[in-house]
């Protein structure tokens, strides 16, 4: 009877609160959007990884579609889209472009890429180097409006559904070696790098992320096998340090194709990759399972990858002739 009177909870100020959360975590996100999206196909489809690698196959025009459901089954979970293309033009030239989305819960990132790379044949050892420019954007749906815990006239939520849009380019260098050798190094987000030494944000310099990726390619003639045990050294935005140790073999002239990687750093996940080519179609499967305690909260992480090559006609780039002999 005497006990004090409850106090009421003042939902106009949860509101605000959970809406400044929610701008707060879209800012933090949007300042680091640059981030490389984690993919486990960047053995079949090395531009995801490193611009220099456009073109870099002189016989053949590939094309590439990436669909990736990461930590599936759980709500507001990665889902990543891209649709990429690469091929050779000229006797050196090499160009690609990237098209890719990517959604997270209510934010949404877009990504357009052009890739530019130079192929030199020193002796029987291939050197390739190129750079991409690309355009971000960044953005809240629309349907954040309708939510009853917005406040009509939020300038952060707006601009935030308006989106955020930058630019940014990445630098690569890539090698072929005749016994079956390979390895690359990319250098991404150079203009975001630079951007936040001016600022004082970081310290690393220009190139503060790096991808490093190598590896050697066995081929077994008389039992018509491949092996390609590989590694992927990866520092980039927003990623904690990842190491992926790879395994990947084919049979009967790569109809049959199977991989298995194993990811160190972030708790760890154990990847198994499964593939086929029927004349110039190809495709790939993987599944992912982390082997961290999240995993008992989704059902692993999905990848498909399905690709078409077209045979590059003989001269038909090659404008160097005109000036032989």
């Amino acid at each position: 009877k005497n006990a004090p009177p409850a106090k009421k909870i003042n939902l106009s100020n949860m509101k605000k609160l959970l809406l400044l959360i929610a701008s707060f975590s879209f800012l933090a996100i949007n300042s680091n959007a640059q981030y490389e999206a984690i993919f486990s196909h960047y053995q079949v489809n090395k531009l995801l990884i490193n611009p220099a690698t456009a073109g870099f196959d002189q016989t053949n025009h590939k094309l590439f579609m990436n669909v990736r459901n990461q930590w599936s089954g759980f709500t507001g979970a990665p889902e990543s889209y891209s649709l990429s293309y690469n091929g050779p033009v000229g006797k050196s030239l090499g160009l690609g472009a990237l098209v890719f989305t990517e959604k997270i819960a209510a934010f949404t990132r877009y990504r357009m890429q052009l890739s530019y790379a130079f192929r030199y044949d020193i002796r029987q050892t291939k050197l390739g180097f190129g750079m991409s420019t690309e355009f971000n954007r960044t953005r809240l749906d629309n349907s954040i409006l309708n939510d009853p815990l917005y406040d009509t006239g939020d300038q952060i939520i707006e601009d935030g559904v308006d989106g955020y849009r930058n630019f940014d380019a990445s630098f690569g260098a890539y090698v072929e070696l005749p016994e079956g050798t390979f390895f690359g190094l990319s250098m991404p987000n150079l203009i975001r790098n630079k951007l936040d030494e001016i600022s004082g944000e970081s310290s690393g310099g220009l190139f503060n992320y790096y991808l490093f990726n190598a590896g050697h390619r066995f081929a077994f003639d008389k039992k018509n096998v491949t092996l390609e045990p590989s590694v992927l050294i990866k520092k980039v935005r927003n990623v904690p340090f990842l190491m992926d140790l790879n395994l990947k073999a084919g049979f009967l002239d790569e109809k049959l194709i199977a991989g298995l990687t194993y990811r160190m750093g972030d708790g760890g996940a154990l990847a198994f990759l499964v593939g086929t080519k029927y004349k110039n179609f190809q495709f790939y499967y993987s599944y992912d399972a982390f082997m961290g305690d999240f995993q008992q909260y989704n059902s692993g992480s999905h990848e498909i990858t399905v690709a078409y090559q077209i045979k590059r006609k003989k001269g038909g780039f090659d404008r160097s002739k005109k000036y032989r002999n």
